[in-house]
């Protein structure tokens, strides 16, 4: 389990929240950070870091440049994590599962975004990857900051295209485990409910309006409170399994959001990927460890 810094006291009734301003015309001119200090209340030396931390975008884009000379009609967001700026997470060299010189499989860590968020431009998985081997990388799928499990990075531009086709084309095999709440009647089933996005929140409407999405589960493991199950998702629309076994009547322990019994994590994670290597051909499968607690009885680990 990541261990995230403790919240800054400096930040307090300003993290976690977006706030938009906007640039009058009496502020022509005006530096990035001199505004954000202002429009803010917050010292400018801690706006400085923020900005160089990727908390403050301009115009809907990151902007790193403390000088930038604002225009009227311009606006300025600052998404500020609770922890402020402060660089915590490295890639660890013990959870990469494969790497050649085309690919890279890693275990990610549930709580660590896969790319940059637009509170933090440092703590995230494709950014550690980076600095520690620096060159090409691609990231061609994504998983939620709350789920673990394998992800597959692309190292060169010459595997990159086959990759990608393959994730695009929906011909790599993905599994995940979750544990949910309560026991469903089948051993095995499929859902094939579409997933929306209304009034900001994903969902599976009634009136099966959205786009076309089907997952299938297998139950491994049963408890008349909780089963672990596994699930193997056909198309890949955001929140798809937690969305899936939510309208089951089943939601994963530790998915509040969805309906879920609270927890110490999602108890949801990627167990395996299995694609053509984008060089040779060759059929391959790459698993990542199951954690602790993954089992109808674990769960005191969290």
């Amino acid at each position: 389990m990541i261990k995230f810094p403790p919240p800054d006291p400096a930040l307090a009734g300003l993290a976690d929240r977006n706030l938009v301003f906007k640039v009058g015309s009496d502020q022509a001119g005006e530096r990035l950070d001199k505004f954000t200090a202002a429009a803010t209340g917050l010292s400018r030396g801690l706006v400085r870091s923020l900005i160089d931390f990727g908390s403050v975008w301009v115009r809907g884009k990151v902007c790193r440049q403390q000088s930038r000379e604002l225009q009227p009609g311009d606006w300025v967001t600052a998404q500020v994590p609770a922890y402020g700026p402060v660089r915590f997470y490295e890639a660890d060299p013990d959870r990469i599962l494969y790497e050649d010189d085309q690919l890279l499989a890693y275990d990610k860590e549930a709580g660590i975004p896969c790319q940059q968020t637009p509170y933090d431009g440092y703590n995230h998985l494709y950014g550690a990857l980076q600095r520690r081997r620096g060159g090409y990388l691609a990231l061609h799928h994504r998983l939620d900051r709350l789920t673990s499990g394998v992800m597959v990075f692309a190292l060169s531009r010459r595997a990159n295209g086959p990759l990608s086709r393959q994730f695009r084309e929906g011909l790599v095999g993905k599994v995940y485990l979750a544990v949910v709440q309560g026991s469903p009647a089948l051993d095995r089933w499929t859902e094939d409910r579409p997933v929306a996005k209304r009034a900001g929140r994903y969902c599976c409407p009634e009136d099966r309006q959205g786009k076309s999405a089907r997952s299938e589960f297998q139950v491994l493991e049963r408890d008349p409170n909780r089963c672990l199950v596994q699930a193997r998702p056909l198309t890949g629309r955001t929140h798809q399994l937690r969305l899936h076994l939510a309208a089951a009547g089943h939601p994963i322990v530790g998915d509040q959001t969805y309906g879920g019994p609270p927890a110490g994590r999602l108890m949801l994670h990627a167990r395996s990927l299995a694609f053509e290597h984008p060089r040779t051909g060759e059929p391959m499968e790459v698993q990542s460890p199951i954690p602790p607690g993954f089992s109808t009885e674990g769960l005191a680990d969290y």
